[in-house]
């Protein structure tokens, strides 16, 4: 071995132990910065919790007003017992998320929605469900929404100016299954909602009764006047409604309305009997 030779390996040897001295330095000091982060997060995370103690405490963020929006069928009462929002409670500290869950429980509320008003003010807004009919059940008068599914039972200081149903006091209703409603409940409801649109003959305003016999056919009352109008079961609901439109037009028109005392749809195919004399006995159902 020459000189220059080994010259070139110690010289190699002592690159290699600088090299390795400075990654492990490199190492400590990475190790070093590591462990002060983490404490320094540590630290920052439990001042930040202790600081959000603090606020979730504080009198700033006390709640002076709830202002609730939306509501019709329930009090601002109840919307207020169910949030469990008072004068304690902190504006930062409330669950949202909890009391929207709580609110829509309750069988009325369909969505709510809740605002932060900061720094002391909340602001909660409810979507009822909408009824458009009651229906008459053994335990008494319960709402209807537009699937002929039950709201809630009828209480008299709420709103009852609605369609009457009956004929299915002894149905039991399954919550959710629009599908296995009965299928003159479900015409029923088409024809509500055909109604609903405000028709100037026959609007939902006018229909005092609907009542469904055994057999499934439907008789309906007006509230103008209460005589029975045999709507049978078989055919389109629509075609019924609209032909029922059209015989009311033209007893309005020809003033012959005050004089009828009950229509047939179920008199012959494709005929309609408007009875103008008073039968000896008139029957619902």
């Amino acid at each position: 071995m020459n000189i220059h030779h080994a010259s070139s390996i110690k010289m190699r040897s002592v690159k290699k132990r600088r090299w390795e001295q400075f990654i492990t330095r490199l190492q400590s000091t990475l190790l070093k910065n590591t462990f002060i982060l983490i404490a320094l997060l540590l630290c920052t995370a439990f001042l930040a919790r202790e600081a959000y103690n603090r606020l979730c405490h504080s009198d700033f963020f006390q709640v002076t007003a709830l202002k609730i929006e939306g509501n019709r069928m329930t009090s601002k009462e109840q919307i207020a017992a169910l949030s469990g929002i008072d004068i304690h409670s902190n504006l930062l500290a409330i669950n949202v998320s909890e009391i929207k869950s709580f609110l829509e429980s309750h069988p009325w509320i369909a969505r709510v929605e809740i605002i932060r008003d900061w720094p002391n003010r909340l602001l909660i807004t409810v979507k009822e469900k909408k009824p458009v009919a009651l229906i008459s059940k053994d335990t008494g008068l319960f709402y209807l929404d537009n699937k002929g599914m039950i709201i809630a039972a009828a209480a008299p200081s709420q709103e009852l100016d609605f369609p009457v149903i009956t004929g299915l006091e002894t149905f039991s209703f399954n919550p959710g299954a629009a599908n296995q409603l009965p299928d003159s409940l479900q015409q029923v409801m088409s024809l509500l909602k055909l109604a609903d649109r405000n028709n100037t003959i026959l609007p939902e305003q006018n229909i005092s009764e609907i009542n469904i016999s055994k057999s499934g056919e439907l008789v309906l009352y007006l509230l103008e006047r209460a005589f029975p109008i045999y709507l049978g079961k078989d055919g389109d609901i629509s075609t019924r409604y609209y032909r029922l439109v059209k015989v009311l037009r033209d007893l309005y028109k020809s003033k012959e309305f005050a004089e009828v005392f009950y229509i047939r749809f179920d008199y012959q195919k494709d005929s309609i009997l408007v009875g103008k004399e008073k039968p000896d006995s008139l029957h619902r159902g």
